[in-house]
C-alpha cells in the first residue's frame, strides 16, 4: 500500500502535536484496515465457519438458459444430454436480461428425516426458484427474490432461503433456477435448521445494533444542530440516515422489516439509496470545507452531488439496467474526491481533519470491495458482501467526533467574538459600555438603599515613565498586571472594568464601611508596589485610587466618573498621597 504509506508520511511530517496522538492512532488503524482488508486470509477468516453441510457445493452442475423460457422438463433433458458444466462459486455467470441459470443440486444422504435450509446469500437477487422432488413423483416449486414481495417468500429472511426436509433414501437431485439483472457469481449455503437459526440470530442482532447506532447518531446530530446553531449536523444526520437505509437495503434487513410488501422499491432501493447517500456525502463534505478558501473543492463537490442526483433519478424513473454500469465509476470517483478533500482538510485543520480522514479511509476500505465486485473485478467474498457495512459502522463515530470538535471550536470562536463586545481585549476587564451599565444599576439601587455601593477609580500613575524606560510591550504588561491586582482585591459579585480613557473602575454593590474601603485601597496600592515576574527588575506600579463612598453627591454616571477623574488626576500629579475619598 505505497499510496497510504505516502499519505501517512505526509501527515506525520507536518503535524506535531501531542493532543493529536489519539486521532492519529485511529488514522493509522484505518490505514491498517485498508491494507489488510484486501488480503484473502482476512476474507477467509471473516467467512462463515465450516460446520455441518455449510457451504458444500461439490458435485453441482449448471446449464444456462439464454431465453429464460425453458421449462424444468426441457432443462432435465439438457442435463441428461450432458450439456451441464461443473458449477463454481467463484465464476461470474452470464446473468442479465432474460438469462436463467439452472443448477443441479445433489443433497447429502441422511439416515433420518433432517430439516435443512438452502440459502442463496445474495440480497437483491431478482428471482430464485427451487424445485424439489415430491413424494408422488411430481415436483414441488418455491419462489423467492426481489421480483416477489418479501412477505410472500417461503422463508422471510435477509436473502432468498428455502426450508426443506431431506428424507432417507432420497437420491433424486433438486434444481435451483436463478435470474438476475447483471452478471454475478452464484453460491449457496446448505444449513441444518438449528445452525441456520443461530446464524440468523447473530446477523439480526448485529444489524439491529447498527440500526440502533444510526438512530442514536441521528438524534445526537439533531440536538447538536439545534443547540449549537450549526446546520452541518443536519447534513450529517441526513447522510447517516440515508446511508444506513442503503446498507440495510443491501443486506436485506430493510426489505424484511421496512418494506416487505413493496417488491419494486425493495429492488430499486439498493441502487437509489447508496447513490443518494453519496450525494449527501458530497454536500456534507462541501459544508465542512466551505469558507476555508477552497472554492475548487466546494464547486467540485457540488458538481458531483448534482451528477449523483441525476443518476438517482435515472434509477427511479428509467430503471437499473441502463445505468448500473455507471454507478461503479461514480462511486470510485466520489471516493477519490472524498479522500483528496479530506487530505487537504487534515492539512489545513489537523485537529478536526485527521478524524475526518480516518472516517473516510474506514469507509473507503470497506466500500471499495463491493464496488469492484459490481464491476466484476474481484470474486464474491465476505468483504464484497459486508465490507461497506463495516466501513460505515467505523466511519459514523469518527465523523461524529470530528463534528463535535469542529462545533466546539466554532462555538469558542463565537464566544471570543462575543466577549470582545463586553471585555477589554488587553486586560480582560469589563469594557466601558459594561462599566456604564453597572454604574447605572448601582445608582438606581442607591435610590432604594443609600448606604450601598462604592466606586473606585484606579490609575497607573507611572505608566508613561514605564513606557519611556522599558518600551510599549512592558507598558502593556504593566496594565495587565494592574488589572490583575485589582481583580485580586475584588470580591465575588464586584465589577472590575476599564474606562475608555484607560483608568480602571472597581464597583462594589454591597455595603462596605469606610475603614474596609480604605483597607482595600491600601492593599491594592501595596500589591502594585510589590515586585512582579511580569515586569523587569525594579519596575513597580504606582497606583492612584479615588474612592466614591455612599451617599454619592453627584447626579448621573457621567458626573460621578468626572468627579473621580478630577480626584485621581490630582493624586497622579503628586508623588506622595495615593488614595483619597471623593468629598
Amino acid at each position: 500500500m505505497p499510496f497510504f504509506s505516502a499519505c501517512w508520511r505526509l501527515l506525520s511530517s507536518h503535524v506535531n502535536c501531542r493532543r493529536l496522538t489519539f486521532p492519529r492512532g485511529l488514522l493509522a488503524f484505518a490505514l491498517v484496515v485498508c491494507s489488510l482488508a484486501g488480503q484473502p486470509a482476512v476474507a477467509q477468516f471473516m467467512a462463515a465457519p465450516d460446520t455441518g453441510w455449510l457451504g458444500r457445493q461439490e458435485g453441482a452442475r449448471v446449464v444456462v438458459d439464454t431465453s429464460g423460457e425453458q421449462t424444468l422438463e426441457q432443462v432435465l433433458q439438457r442435463f441428461a444430454r450432458g450439456e451441464a458444466v461443473p458449477a463454481s462459486a467463484g465464476r461470474i455467470m452470464p446473468t442479465g436480461g432474460k438469462t436463467a441459470l439452472w443448477y443441479q443440486l445433489s443433497l447429502p444422504a441422511v439416515s433420518v428425516p433432517t430439516p435443512l435450509v438452502l440459502a442463496v446469500p445474495h440480497p437483491g437477487m431478482n428471482r430464485v426458484d427451487l424445485y424439489r422432488p415430491g413424494a408422488d413423483g411430481n415436483w414441488l416449486a418455491e419462489r423467492s427474490g426481489d421480483s416477489l414481495a418479501v412477505s410472500r417468500w417461503p422463508l422471510r429472511y435477509l436473502h432468498p432461503a428455502f426450508e426443506l426436509v431431506q428424507l432417507p433414501g432420497e437420491t433424486r437431485a433438486s434444481y435451483l433456477r436463478i435470474q438476475h439483472s447483471h452478471p454475478i457469481s452464484v453460491r449457496w449455503i446448505l444449513w441444518n435448521a438449528r445452525d441456520f437459526q443461530e446464524s440468523s440470530k447473530r446477523w439480526h442482532f448485529l444489524l439491529g445494533a447498527y440500526a440502533g447506532l444510526v438512530a442514536l447518531v441521528v438524534l445526537i446530530c439533531t440536538v447538536n444542530a439545534y443547540s449549537w446553531r450549526d446546520s452541518i449536523h443536519f447534513y450529517y444526520a441526513a447522510y447517516v440516515l440515508v446511508i444506513a437505509f442503503g446498507q440495510l437495503s443491501l443486506t436485506g434487513l430493510a426489505g424484511e422489516y421496512f418494506w416487505p410488501d413493496n417488491p419494486w422499491w425493495n429492488d430499486t432501493a439498493s441502487n437509489v439509496l447508496p447513490v443518494t447517500g453519496a450525494v449527501l456525502g458530497h454536500l456534507f463534505m462541501r459544508q465542512l470545507v466551505v469558507g476555508r478558501g477552497a472554492r475548487w473543492a466546494t464547486r467540485l463537490m457540488l458538481l458531483m452531488a448534482m451528477a449523483g442526483a441525476v443518476l438517482a433519478l435515472c434509477f427511479l424513473l428509467v430503471g437499473r439496467d441502463p445505468f448500473f454500469a455507471i454507478s461503479g465509476p461514480y462511486y470510485l470517483l466520489s471516493f477519490v474526491i472524498y479522500l483528496g478533500v479530506a487530505l487537504w482538510y487534515a492539512w489545513r485543520i489537523p485537529r478536526v481533519g485527521l478524524w475526518v480522514l480516518a472516517g473516510i479511509l474506514a469507509v473507503l476500505a470497506g466500500s471499495v470491495f463491493p464496488i469492484l465486485r459490481n464491476m466484476q473485478l474481484v470474486p464474491i467474498s465476505f468483504m464484497t458482501q459486508y465490507g461497506a457495512q463495516l466501513g460505515v459502522a467505523l466511519e459514523i463515530p469518527l465523523l461524529l467526533v470530528a463534528l463535535y470538535l469542529r462545533s466546539r471550536e466554532r462555538r469558542d470562536n463565537q464566544a471570543r467574538v462575543g466577549a470582545m463586545a463586553r471585555v477589554d481585549p488587553l486586560t480582560g476587564a469589563a469594557n466601558h459600555r459594561i462599566v456604564v451599565e453597572r454604574l447605572q444599576h448601582l445608582l438606581a439601587h442607591q435610590l432604594r438603599d443609600p448606604s450601598a455601593g462604592v466606586v473606585l477609580r484606579v490609575r497607573l500613575g507611572n505608566i508613561q515613565q514605564i513606557r519611556d524606560e522599558y518600551g510599549l510591550q512592558v507598558a502593556q504588561m504593566a496594565l495587565v498586571h494592574a488589572g490583575a491586582c485589582i481583580t485580586q482585591v475584588a470580591r465575588e459579585g464586584d465589577t472590575v472594568g476599564r474606562h475608555r480613557d484607560g483608568d480602571f473602575i472597581l464597583i462594589l454593590e454591597s455595603r462596605v464601611t469606610r475603614e474596609q474601603i480604605s483597607e482595600m485601597g491600601q492593599r491594592l496600592i501595596a500589591r502594585g508596589l510589590a515586585p512582579s515576574e511580569l515586569l523587569p527588575p525594579g519596575a513597580v506600579l504606582q497606583l492612584k485610587v479615588a474612592i466614591a463612598a455612599p451617599p454619592f453627591r453627584t447626579a448621573g454616571v457621567a458626573a460621578l466618573l468626572q468627579a473621580l477623574d478630577t480626584v485621581v488626576t490630582e493624586l497622579a500629579a503628586r508623588s506622595g498621597k495615593a488614595l483619597r475619598f471623593l468629598a
